[in-house]
């Protein structure tokens, strides 16, 4: 296998196991190791396509990483979304499927699993109602819970 074959298959593998697994630092290393392949291909000696692979492997992680975890992890920028009633779920049912942390969860809604927050324990399989968004992350929903009549609790404490 030619050095350049080498270096592309090493890149490859670095982008894939960051796929499988983001966490956003192999991907830079895929980046040097695809840009050690090009100076192979250019004649370059080894020493020069290791130190090709270090500076952009370094520089591409300093100088990208912060900005594709904003992006990557779902954090909106502050004045993006002013209002949390803009978000599509608001109002939406889902299904508790996982306690995560304290008062931090996973529902099911329409197939899709979502991370929400709530104030109140939620039970597994307990139902839910997404009443907007945690401030600063778009992919946080806030709920509230159901009560056994089908209502959301907000509800049926605003009837009483």
């Amino acid at each position: 296998m030619s050095n350049a074959l080498a270096w592309f298959v090493l890149g490859l593998v670095f982008l894939g196991i960051d796929l499988c697994a983001p966490h956003l630092v192999l991907l830079f290393f895929g980046v040097g190791a695809m840009g050690a392949s090009i100076a192979t291909v250019f004649g370059f000696d080894l020493t020069t396509q290791l130190v090709c692979f270090l500076v952009l492997s370094v520089a591409s992680l300093f100088l990208f990483r912060k900005k594709l975890r904003v992006i990557f992890q779902g954090r909106s920028r502050e004045g993006l979304a002013s209002e949390e009633h803009d978000h599509p779920l608001v109002g939406r049912s889902g299904k508790v499927t996982r306690a995560l942390s304290d008062h931090l969860y996973e529902i099911e809604i329409d197939g899709s699993f979502w991370r929400v927050i709530s104030r109140t324990p939620l039970a597994l399989q307990s139902l839910v109602t997404v009443v907007g968004v945690e401030k600063g992350d778009a992919l946080l929903l806030r709920v509230i819970p159901f009560d056994v009549t089908g209502k959301s609790v907000q509800t049926v404490h605003e009837e009483a």
